[in-house]
């Protein structure tokens, strides 16, 4: 699967970076730096040629370049190498802002909003405030001091979704199931630093229907049981995610 582009890629520079440089942004790291509407005096996050992580300061700016200051290496990567697509039937009760704050702040790199038989169907996006759900991952993204944006999909029918590039070149799918039994063999081994790409698919209230549960089978999603409680979907989609980075991602360490 293609890496995240601009403007949602990690902002990098082609050299090595140390606290208390100045370094000048291109006009396409410009672009993606607005793109994350960072202004004078504010912050945000970088990586150099060798992979290390950075905080910089903006000193000033324009549409051409940006001058800025560096002032801390993180101690550890912001980026997850569990780059979870997650496939979200349309929450009803404007939930969906909730998600798409809360899996950008759990590192996923995709969001694709679904509609299923049991999901808000179109003419109900403008009542979810779908208009506000870029903002929400551009702001989460900035709090929790991520180097990437995770890339925001319009709302598709979940049958679309299986011919999508992130659906058919992941290495491992799963879906969200209070039916589900124990699955062995759950995870897939990795190379540690060695990005995995990793598709959750979670369903509304009431879950996904059995025509749509057999689909998911057929497409090759793995059955994932969260315990014995039946969870609010958009809880679900938190623990969801949370297991997973903890199984293959970032917060396992």
């Amino acid at each position: 699967m293609p890496e995240l582009r601009p403007p949602y890629a990690p902002i990098r520079l082609a050299k090595k970076l140390e606290v208390g440089a100045e370094v000048i942004l291109d006009a396409g790291q410009s672009k993606s730096l607005r793109f994350r509407e960072i202004n004078e005096k504010e912050a945000f996050t970088l990586r150099d040629a060798d992979g290390v992580f950075f905080r910089a300061s903006v000193i000033k700016a324009s549409a051409e370049r940006v001058q800025a200051t560096i002032y801390e290496r993180m101690p550890a990567s912001p980026e997850s190498d569990a780059r979870i697509t997650l496939v979200c039937a349309v929450l009803a009760r404007q939930r969906m802002l909730t998600v798409a704050q809360k899996a950008t702040e759990l590192g996923v790199a995709r969001i694709v909003p679904v509609f299923s038989a049991h999901s808000v169907g179109p003419a109900g996006l403008a009542h979810e405030k779908a208009h506000a759900w870029p903002g929400q991952t551009l702001r989460a993204a900035r709090q929790c001091r991520r180097a990437s944006v995770p890339e925001l999909h319009p709302p598709m029918p979940i049958e679309r979704a299986f011919a999508e590039p992130f659906w058919l070149e992941a290495t491992r799918r799963y879906t969200l199931d209070d039916r589900a039994a124990a699955t062995p063999d759950l995870w897939p081994t990795r190379e540690p630093g060695k990005p995995v790409e990793v598709v959750l698919a979670v369903g509304p209230e009431g879950g996904w229907s059995d025509a749509e549960r057999a689909l998911l089978q057929r497409q090759g999603a793995r059955e994932l049981r969260l315990g014995g409680r039946v969870l609010r979907a958009e809880t679900a989609v938190l623990v969801g995610l949370t297991v997973i980075q903890h199984a293959i991602g970032d917060l396992s360490a």
